[in-house]
């Protein structure tokens, strides 16, 4: 059985730790107590992929099977910030929204992500490789929702109460 190629791995495994380096970096310079916590949900959410790419190509490199390695579902970053949203209550988050400019790299960022791993679905071997390739698109594709919802939330919130309804967090309209 054909493997996931090593390159796509090691674009991968580097991917995600850059993607942790930023939003490390996009949390501890924001302010905002929302955006704070979103960034530092998804900076762990790219450790654990990083950990569970490095996982399979340490596997493939001692020539084992990638059918017994495929990634499992995180919880949602939405599940998170729900619950830090219903706790906060009266707390004003919207304050202190200093750093709009990080949100819109970290969207490009995810976008690029999605797009480079569609590119390797696409070039996929066998199912096993497709199936690894679909969960990481869609693990990006959360981050870009979760992304774009705490910034229309703050930017803009008359443009994300119109977008489309599987994307919106309709409980931070409350």
């Amino acid at each position: 059985m054909e493997t996931i190629k090593n390159d796509s791995l090691e674009f991968a495994l580097d991917f995600e730790i850059k993607g942790t380096n930023l939003y490390l970096d996009l949390a501890r310079k924001t302010k905002n107590i929302l955006g704070k916590q979103l960034f530092y949900s998804l900076a762990g959410q790219e450790v654990e992929h990083a950990k569970r790419i490095e996982e399979i190509y340490d596997k493939l490199k001692n020539d084992k099977t990638s059918e017994t390695i495929l990634p499992q579902s995180l919880p949602s970053v939405e599940s998170v910030l729900k619950e830090f949203f219903l706790k906060a209550g009266s707390t004003d988050l919207k304050k202190d929204t200093d750093n709009i400019p990080g949100y819109e790299l970290a969207m490009e960022m995810e976008r690029k992500g999605y797009k480079a791993y569609e590119g390797f679905y696409n070039n996929a071997k066998n199912e096993s490789e497709k199936k690894f390739f679909r969960q990481l698109m869609k693990e990006e594709n959360e981050h870009l929702i979760s992304l774009q919802n705490v910034y229309f939330y703050l930017t803009k919130s008359g443009d994300w109460l119109q977008e489309d309804e599987s994307k919106v967090w309709s409980w931070m309209n409350f």
